[in-house]
Formats: C-alpha cells, sequence, structure tokens
C-alpha cells in the first residue's frame, strides 16, 4: 500500500517532539512505500533501471499483473529470456530460440509455431513477398550477405492467389541473386515429394536447357564423368559400381563414345557385367581415318530363368566430314550373370595403335516393368 500520515495537524495543534520524529521515521522506515505500488504511470525522464533480478522461467524479472510465471528474464550472462505460462517461449543470446508455449496436446499434426508477416501500405501486386537474409562474416566483408529466402507472390488475384518460394546466392562474389525457384501448378492435396537413398554424398547438375523433366518409368541409378581411353590394347574404360539392380529390372546403359584419326581403323566397345564381358559382336566406329563421335548404348531384358535371352547394343556415331552412321546389332547370349547387377564396366579397343578410342561419360538406369 502506499505511504500514509501519521497525524494530522490542525490549526492551533501544538506539534510535539514526537509527532515530528514519528512522522520522519514512517518516511524513513517505510521508504518502499513511497514506489510501491506505483498509483500512477511512472517516468523514468530518461534514466537507466538497473539492478533488477535475473529472475527465473516460473518467476520472470518482469511480470505481469495477475500472471506471474509470464514475463522478461535472464537464464544466462548476455541472454534474454521470454516466459510464457512459466515455460521458456523465446530465447536471445549465443543462440535464439523461439518456441511455441505452452504445448498444446497435438500428436499428428504441424504447428506454425513462428510467424514472419510483413504487409503493405499501398496496393499489392505481383512480386509482393516477404524473406529472411542470413548474413555472416567473409574476408572482407563484416556482416556480408550469404543468401536469402523469399517467398513471394505471381498473382495476388482474390481467391487466385499464386506464390513461390526464391532461393537466393551469392557467386563470385556478386550480389545475392535468385538461383532457385520453386512453384506449383497444381491443385491443392498434391505435393511433389523429393527423397534420397544414396550410400556416398552425389551432385546432380541440371542441363543448360529449358524443359520438362520426365521419368516415364526409368530411374538412374548411377554414372561415372571421369573419361577412359586406350589404343589397340583392350582395357576397361569406364566403371559404375556400387549398383544392386536385381535380375527382374531391365537395364539401359548409355555412354559417350569417341575415336580419334592416326589410322584406318575401328573402334569397338563391349559391356562387362560383374567382371563378365558378354560375348558379342561388339558395338564399333568404322575404320574410317576421321575422328568420330557418338553414343553407344545396351538395352538389357530382365533376366529369366532357364533360358537364353536377347539383348542389344549399338553406337550412334558422326563423323567429321559429317557423315552419320549406326552400328547395332541383336545378340543372342547367355550374357547377363543371374545375379543382381554391382558394376558395369564399358571396355575398348581400336583397330590401331596409332588410334585412340574413349568413354567420355557413362549413365547406367533400370525400367520399370509390370
Amino acid at each position: 500500500m502506499a505511504l500514509t500520515r501519521l497525524y494530522q495537524f490542525d490549526t492551533g495543534t501544538t506539534l510535539a517532539e514526537a509527532d515530528i520524529e514519528g512522522e520522519f521515521d514512517q518516511i524513513y522506515g517505510s521508504s518502499l512505500s513511497l514506489v510501491s505500488p506505483w498509483t500512477g504511470n511512472m517516468a523514468a525522464g530518461g534514466n537507466l533501471l538497473t539492478g533488477l533480478s535475473l529472475g527465473s522461467v516460473s518467476g520472470p524479472s518482469l511480470q505481469f499483473t495477475g500472471d506471474t510465471n509470464t514475463g522478461i528474464y535472464s537464464s544466462a550472462a548476455d541472454t534474454v529470456d521470454i516466459a510464457t505460462g512459466g515455460v521458456r517461449a523465446a530465447s536471445f543470446g549465443a543462440t535464439n530460440l523461439v518456441a511455441a508455449s505452452p504445448e498444446d496436446a497435438r500428436t499428428a499434426t504441424v504447428d506454425q509455431a513462428f510467424e514472419i508477416r510483413s504487409t503493405t501500405s499501398g496496393v499489392p501486386a505481383a512480386g509482393i513477398g516477404v524473406g529472411l537474409l542470413f548474413s555472416a562474416e567473409s574476408a572482407d566483408e563484416n556482416p556480408s550477405e550469404f543468401g536469402r529466402l523469399d517467398f513471394a507472390a505471381s498473382d495476388i488475384g482474390a481467391a487466385t492467389e499464386d506464390t513461390y518460394l526464391s532461393v537466393l546466392l551469392r557467386v563470385a562474389g556478386g550480389a545475392l541473386d535468385e538461383k532457385y525457384r520453386f512453384s506449383s501448378t497444381a491443385g491443392s492435396g498434391f505435393a511433389a515429394l523429393f527423397t534420397h537413398a544414396v550410400t556416398a554424398d552425389r551432385t546432380y547438375t541440371l542441363p543448360d536447357t529449358s524443359g520438362t523433366l520426365g521419368f516415364g518409368g526409368l530411374t538412374w541409378v548411377g554414372g561415372n564423368t571421369t573419361e577412359g581411353t586406350t589404343t589397340n590394347v583392350e582395357a576397361s574404360l569406364a566403371t559404375v559400381s556400387s549398383l544392386s539392380i536385381a535380375t527382374t529390372s531391365p537395364i539401359l546403359i548409355v555412354a559417350a563414345v569417341a575415336k580419334g584419326s592416326g589410322a584406318a581403323a575401328n573402334g569397338s566397345f563391349a559391356l562387362q557385367l560383374n567382371g563378365v564381358t558378354l560375348n558379342a559382336v561388339r558395338a564399333s566406329f568404322d575404320a574410317t581415318n576421321e575422328v568420330q563421335d557418338g553414343v553407344v548404348e545396351w538395352l538389357l531384358p530382365a533376366r529369366q530363368a532357364g533360358g537364353t535371352f536377347t539383348y542389344a547394343g549399338g553406337v550412334q556415331r558422326h563423323a567429321t566430314g559429317g557423315a552419320v552412321g549406326e552400328s547395332a546389332g541383336s545378340y543372342h547370349v547367355n550374357g547377363r550373370p543371374n545375379a543382381a547387377i554391382t558394376d558395369v564396366v564399358i571396355r575398348g579397343v581400336s583397330g590401331s595403335a596409332s588410334t585412340t578410342v574413349g568413354v567420355q561419360g557413362i549413365n547406367v538406369y533400370t525400367l520399370a516393368i509390370s
């Protein structure tokens, strides 16, 4: 309660020593009552409020009327925390935390625990959005902008709103620039799910072209972009290992190949699976003394128990002089191992020590079957 007077002094009242001492003792002995509780708004006059207790999550240093476990406190040096309902809802220091509290009782739904909102006093138009900027420190900038995530609208019409996610990155010291944009034209209830089952770090490079990526039952299972060459000594030129292709999966193997000039000699390629070279007529370049490049491919059906099967392979080739040719064939052999395919190798040989043949990249796919 506020401090009150002890005596009522009327006109003509004799002021005794005890009265004076008692009144001052009331002030000196009850100084807290002069300021607590406040009876009106308190102005600090530009001065600091110091010496607050650190408080705790259940008893914050600054509390609200009728809610003693909600307010501001400090859980550690150089840290400011916010408690709601006796639970830490936010913490700002060496690490930052924002948490929804108190807890709700959900079991299998997503809670939007944090909202970033930026509206406009103007008229919204396509391109309006909200984003987050991420900064750190580089050799010459502190802070240095490292990245940004923007959510923006391509359509702001009533009941027709379309939005996209934009990822901005820095390249070669330049300003932040949009490098990836994710959007959808599907109706509600549909999602593109991205997952992987890689056993090592993989790099996926998108081609420098616009188009639609279609799978159509074709699944990439491995590849090798390291170039391998040989002359007239047969050698393994490209290997894709760590595979696990079931015997029930058809296989498509595609590789970029080339043959140099130097002699009138052909260049040939053979397929090897699980260490076994398939005994077949080889896909080959012709013997013209010229540079040729092309694509070699093999299509192997699923392994059928108890019999021979057919697989096909060939080179689509382009010659220096502009001629286009093809070497292809159908081969009847028991070549595909009756086991899961774990490695694919392309072997090569030329007809002359003066002519080099090479594989510049190989990709292995499986085909979906019913």
